[in-house]
């Protein structure tokens, strides 16, 4: 081991907090999404900054906001669900127009997912950020990992990026390690 070299650490979580809180998760779902169970679901975050220039201090604002994820292979379907940080409430479902879809993207280093719009849509595209978290998190949720949940979603990304290519979409490097 060198001189400026970290020695990695395991994630320190609590695995049945974090089996109860994916049951509280399906819960949330399938109250929020008619036939709930046929979808396969995850947690995820997006985040927003907002910098701001003062008169003696300069700001930077950090909002995370918290989404189950789901999906189904059957139709492709993609939806969202934004959840507070406790579990205890959620919104209506958002679907993502999966006819708009041009583009998937992952990017392995931050566990990060896209599915980018075409051009001249309402947005750019929908952002995943699909990362575990362990029992000190401060941020997020805390005590979620969910390795089997990402390859499952990071399985069906793959497929969605495989009948994209075959309509002429050329997709952007995909690396999944």
């Amino acid at each position: 081991m060198g001189l400026f070299s970290k020695k990695t650490t395991e994630l320190a979580y609590d695995a049945a907090e974090c089996q109860r809180k994916k049951d509280i998760m399906r819960q949330m779902w399938n109250e929020a999404v008619e036939d709930g169970d046929s979808y396969e679901i995850l947690h995820a975050t997006q985040t927003t900054s907002k910098f701001e220039r003062g008169f003696i201090f300069d700001s930077n604002t950090t909002t995370y906001y918290h989404y189950i994820v789901g999906y189904r292979k059957s139709d492709g379907k993609v939806g969202m669900v934004q959840v507070d940080r406790d579990l205890t409430q959620h919104t209506e479902p958002f679907f993502v127009d999966i006819s708009a879809v041009v583009g998937v993207s992952y990017y392995a280093k931050l566990q990060q997912a896209w599915l980018l719009y075409r051009k001249g849509y309402d947005s750019y595209g929908e952002q995943f950020n699909i990362n575990d978290t362990g029992s000190k998190t401060v941020a997020g949720i805390a005590n979620m990992v969910q390795n089997e949940e990402r390859e499952k979603f990071l399985d069906f990304l793959e497929e969605l990026r495989a009948r994209l290519e075959k309509e002429g979409h050329k997709q952007e490097k995909w690396k999944r390690v």
